[in-house]
C-alpha cells in the first residue's frame, strides 16, 4: 500500500491531482465551501490560532475555506504541494520539518484511511498476515505468521478472532500519532473520516474493508492495478480514541452530521435559504447550488455519516 499510493510511480505522485472534480475522489471541501467555514466555527470557540497544522491538505481547498493565516499544509503528493504553494500557502511534506515545538491544533480530513494498513486474518486457530507475493509476473496473496507488532495490536484493542473478516491493523496510525504527539505537543486534534467502531465490525456484511477507487468510482483489487487506484479503507476509530487515551487526551467520536450541527450549520443554512427565497435567476440557481453542496455534507447516509474524532489534552 505505501508503494502503490506514495512511492516515485505511486498514486499520489503523478501529475494529477487526485481530490478533485476532475479527479479520482471528492471530499466534503469540494462538495461544500462551507465544510471549512463551520469548522473555523469551532476552532474559534476553542481560541485556537497559532501553530494549525493540516495533515493531508491535497489542494489546500479546506485551509482556505477555514481562511486562517497562521495554518501550515502537511502534504506529501508534490504535485498537490505545488497547488498549494500557488495559493500562497506555507507547505511541508512531512511534519517532521515543521520548526515549531508546539501546536494548538493537529487536524486531517479523509488522511487516516490514506495511511497504510497491514491485514490479519484469523485461520486455523491463528493469526496471520495476509502480504502481496511479488516473486512472480503476476501479484498474488499470501500468508505470512503475524509479527509482534500486528499481534500486539490485536490484543491491545481487544479484537475478537473472527474468520468471517479480515482486520485493517492501524499500526501505522498509531505510530503516527504518537510521534506527532512527541514532536509537536498538540493541544488538540481533530480528524474526520469514513469508519466505524469496534463493536459494529462485526455488522458489516464486508468480508475486507480496503478497497480502490478510480475516476469516481469503485474500481479493482489493489494488487490489479497498483500506482493506478487509490487505496483505501474504514477506520476503527475505537482503536484511534483508544491510542489518543493513553497519550492522555480526552476523546470524542460523533458522527460528521452532529459536528456541523454543533457548529453553525444551521445558522449557514438558514442564511441560504432566505437568499434563494429572494433572488431570481442564475443567482438564485448558485444559491441552489451551496444548499445542495450542505445538504450533501450533512446527508446521514453519505459524508454526514462518516466519523468525527475530537481529542483535548488532559
Amino acid at each position: 500500500m505505501e508503494e502503490a499510493l506514495y512511492s516515485e510511480l505511486g498514486f499520489f505522485n503523478t501529475d494529477n491531482v487526485r481530490s478533485s472534480k476532475k479527479g479520482d475522489f471528492l471530499t466534503s471541501p469540494e462538495v461544500s465551501k462551507y465544510f471549512g467555514v463551520i469548522i473555523r466555527n469551532w476552532i474559534n470557540s476553542k481560541n485556537f490560532y497559532e501553530n494549525i497544522v493540516e495533515l493531508g491538505s491535497g489542494t489546500g481547498s479546506l485551509i482556505e475555506q477555514i481562511d486562517l493565516k497562521d495554518i501550515t499544509a502537511v502534504e506529501l503528493s508534490s504535485t498537490a504541494r505545488k497547488v498549494i504553494e500557488n495559493k500562497g500557502i506555507f507547505s511541508v511534506k512531512s511534519y517532521e520539518d515543521l520548526n515549531i515545538l508546539s501546536t494548538d491544533l493537529v487536524y486531517g480530513n479523509e488522511i487516516l484511511d490514506n495511511i497504510p494498513c497491514s491485514i490479519g486474518v484469523y485461520k486455523e486457530n491463528n493469526w496471520y498476515e495476509k502480504v502481496v507475493d511479488i516473486s512472480k509476473d503476476i501479484f498474488s496473496y499470501a500468508y505470512q505468521p503475524i509479527r509482534d507488532e500486528q499481534l500486539n495490536w490485536i490484543n491491545l484493542n481487544k479484537i475478537e478472532p473472527n474468520k468471517n473478516y479480515e482486520v485493517e491493523l492501524q499500526t501505522n496510525i498509531d505510530n503516527l500519532i504518537i510521534n506527532i504527539t512527541s514532536r509537536l505537543q498538540p493541544e488538540s486534534f481533530l480528524f474526520f473520516d469514513y469508519g466505524y467502531k469496534q463493536e459494529n465490525r462485526k455488522n458489516r456484511k464486508y468480508k475486507s474493508l480496503i478497497r480502490t477507487y478510480k475516476n469516481h468510482h469503485l474500481s479493482v483489487d489493489p494488487i490489479d492495478d497498483p500506482g493506478n487506484v487509490d487505496i483505501t479503507y474504514d477506520i476503527n476509530f475505537s482503536a484511534v480514541k483508544e491510542n489518543l487515551k493513553v497519550l492522555g487526551y480526552k476523546v470524542y467520536v460523533k458522527e460528521q452530521r452532529e459536528f456541523l450541527l454543533d457548529n453553525g450549520f444551521n445558522d449557514i443554512y438558514d442564511d441560504l435559504k432566505n437568499q434563494y427565497t429572494n433572488l431570481e435567476g442564475i443567482e438564485r440557481l448558485k444559491i441552489n447550488s451551496e444548499l445542495n453542496g450542505l445538504k450533501a455534507i450533512l446527508d446521514s447516509n453519505g459524508l454526514g455519516g462518516f466519523y468525527c474524532l475530537i481529542a483535548e489534552k488532559i
